[in-house]
This record gives C-alpha cells, sequence and structure tokens, in this order.
C-alpha cells in the first residue's frame, strides 16, 4: 500500500480497525489480481481541513473513511474493488439514504478515487492534530 503523502501514512493508523482492515485486504486484491499497490490519499482529517476541502460528511473527521486514487489504475480493477468489497462489507457502509453505501465512485471532490466509508457504528473521537501533522 502506498500513502499520497507522509500524514496521510501517518494518520492511517489513527483510522478505526475495520477501515484500516478494508483497506488492506483491497491492497491485497489489488496485487494478486493486478499486480499494482493502492495508493490511500486521504485518512483522517480535521474539521479545518474539511471545510478547506468543502466536505459536507464528517466521514473522515470521525476515523471511519478513507480515499484510494483511481485515475491510474486499470477501470476492470476499479470495478472489481466496487463490486467484490460492497458485497463483502457492504452492510457496514455509512448510511446516506436508507441502504448502506460502503464505496462511492463517482465525480466528485479531488480527482478520480473511491471513497470508502463505514457507519457511524465505527466512529471515534475527532482528533485536533494542530499545526504539526
Amino acid at each position: 500500500m502506498k500513502f499520497k503523502t507522509p500524514e496521510v501514512q501517518k494518520r492511517f493508523s489513527d483510522l478505526c480497525a475495520m477501515a484500516q482492515t478494508i483497506a488492506t485486504e483491497m491492497d491485497v486484491y489489488a496485487r494478486e489480481k493486478y499486480n499494482v499497490g493502492l495508493t490511500i490519499t486521504a485518512t483522517v482529517s480535521t474539521a479545518e481541513e474539511d471545510k478547506e476541502l468543502n466536505r459536507v460528511s464528517d466521514t473522515h473527521r470521525t476515523r471511519r473513511a478513507f480515499d484510494i486514487r483511481t485515475g491510474d489504475l486499470p477501470s476492470e480493477l476499479v470495478d472489481e474493488l466496487c463490486a467484490v468489497f460492497s458485497k463483502k462489507y457492504g452492510r457496514y457502509g455509512a448510511v446516506n439514504t436508507a441502504i448502506p453505501q460502503l464505496i462511492i465512485h463517482k465525480p466528485h471532490g479531488s480527482g478520480p478515487h473511491l471513497h470508502v466509508q463505514l457507519s457511524r457504528k465505527y466512529a471515534l473521537k475527532e482528533i485536533d492534530y494542530g499545526k504539526e501533522s
């Protein structure tokens, strides 16, 4: 597994355990099936960072979401990640409507990526990283 920045890598360990598990399994899948590693572009954020990014959800702040870059991945792999992991872990997804949604894969935010999000059941206390992270 690769990380966009050292900060993203450092904050990966602050994600809830289920998010870490899913990210790791997705990376293993990509390596075994396509011989490519995934790049995690976002993990835990602060309220200030979310405001700068115009995020409306608190999934990153509450340590239950991560993003995976898809622009450099085969489209077949991206489709498989969505299908395989939604089937395996979909019931744990965040509930935006009445149905849990584990993976959001549509144009949103900055660049093509998968937003993987878990339900509030997995929320952890927000972290104020301050200026030093």
